[in-house]
């Protein structure tokens, strides 16, 4: 043996096999005695032994329990198990042993060179056993790891989701969702015939804001505004930030009317709310505009929505501010002249489908009649008014 081994001889202090402490301490090996099987289980419990030799004598606990016990006091470790069978032992008693779980079976009159050579393959046991303990809890250390690294990587790519959908300022989506969504919940109420309307809402003379009352106050005006909608709006309805001083508002399963009936809520909480300025008052006013599909015949693509929308919004810009316009509110030469500018087969807005092309040629036909009946109309009492299309600019 190279190394001296730390051994438990369980004998009972009346048995005729006593003498197995001194033959393992003449071998070199640290011997503790146990002379029953509960003083086995403490000493199991409290020392890690690298083998175990097990009395065969008679005792209130059949010696085949006394191997099953010890096999399951320590399932972290493995601890070999001799039994020195008793004078007279037969066969089905030492196989029932075995079957017990003991690693090995000796006479009762072996000698030191048989008992070496017996311990010589248990002691490989045990070492290849407590390798493999330590490969395993050092796996497990290292897929707990793994996992806390896993669980942390989940949450940062959750945070970067969230912020790279988010606005900074105000909290709400930012254009990219808002497109996102939109052309979702497009599609959705395109092949169910759902509605699906949007408001685009500004915030009148922002600019001029900024210049009276500063920047951090324009701030804060842009954040108390996005509480406003995200107040007014239902739960089912997505609020986004559309560009610097404009929200924009996706409402699915939402018609002309009731989009109507939330553009009033919003203008009412926004002249009840009070935007204050160094201890004052600060008019704040809302211009909004909306379009609703199918009911706007021209909204044949979601950048087709948000563009009626959006021209709606110039309507009220146009009429004074503070007010909320509807795509169908336009008179029908205006819309006409906007949808004969967009009618060209190079348009970013037309959409590439030919069933949204197919609604497209429908909805300008459509306007053309429009127009043709209000200007019979106008021709009886005088020449037509000239058309009030906004320009390509930016909107004061």
């Amino acid at each position: 043996m190279s190394r001296m081994a730390s051994v438990l001889a369980i004998v009972p202090e009346s048995s005729p096999l006593r003498d197995i402490v001194g033959r393992l301490e003449g071998l070199g090996h640290a011997v503790q005695v146990a002379a029953d099987c509960l003083a086995a289980m403490g000493s199991v419990k409290a020392h890690d032994f690298d083998f175990a030799v097990l009395a065969d004598a008679p005792g209130p606990i059949d010696v085949a329990d006394v191997v099953r016990i010890l096999r399951g006091i320590r399932p972290d470790g493995y601890l070999p198990i001799l039994v020195v069978a008793a004078p007279g032992a037969g066969a089905s008693h030492r196989q029932g042993l075995l079957a017990a779980g003991a690693d090995d079976i000796l006479g009762p009159d072996f000698d030191a060179e048989t008992l070496r050579f017996r311990l010589h393959p248990v002691l490989r046991l045990k070492s290849a056993c407590d390798r493999l303990r330590q490969v395993q809890e050092e796996l497990a250390r290292t897929l707990a790891r793994e996992n806390t690294l896993l669980a942390q990587l989940r949450e940062d790519n959750r945070a970067l989701r969230v912020r790279s959908i988010t606005d900074g300022l105000t909290a709400l989506y930012n254009y990219r969702y808002l497109m996102e969504w939109l052309r979702t919940e497009f599609k959705i109420s395109r092949r169910y015939g759902h509605d699906l309307s949007m408001i685009i809402v500004d915030i009148d003379f922002f600019k001029r804001i900024n210049d009276d009352y500063g920047h951090p106050f324009g701030d804060c005006v842009l954040k108390e505004a996005a509480v406003i909608l995200k107040r007014c709006a239902r739960e089912s309805d997505l609020v986004a930030r559309y560009a610097g001083d404009e929200f924009a508002l996706v409402c699915p399963r939402t018609g002309r009317k009731e989009v109507q009936a939330l553009a009033r809520r919003i203008l009412a909480a926004c002249r009840k709310h009070e935007f204050r300025a160094a201890g004052r008052r600060a008019p704040i006013t809302l211009s909004l505009g909306m379009a609703t599909y199918p009911e706007d015949a021209e909204a044949a693509s979601p950048e087709m929505l948000m563009y009626l929308a959006d021209q709606a919004l110039y309507r009220t810009k146009r009429l004074g501010r503070d007010g909320a316009t509807s795509w169908h509110d336009i008179d029908p030469q205006t819309r006409l002249a906007i949808r004969r500018e967009l009618h060209e087969p190079g348009s970013p807005l037309l959409a590439d489908d030919p069933k949204s092309r197919l609604e497209l040629a429908a909805a300008a036909r459509l306007a053309e009649r429009c127009a043709e009946t209000t200007s019979l109309r106008a021709g009886a009492s005088g020449p037509p008014r000239g058309s009030d299309a906004p320009s390509g600019g930016r909107r004061p």
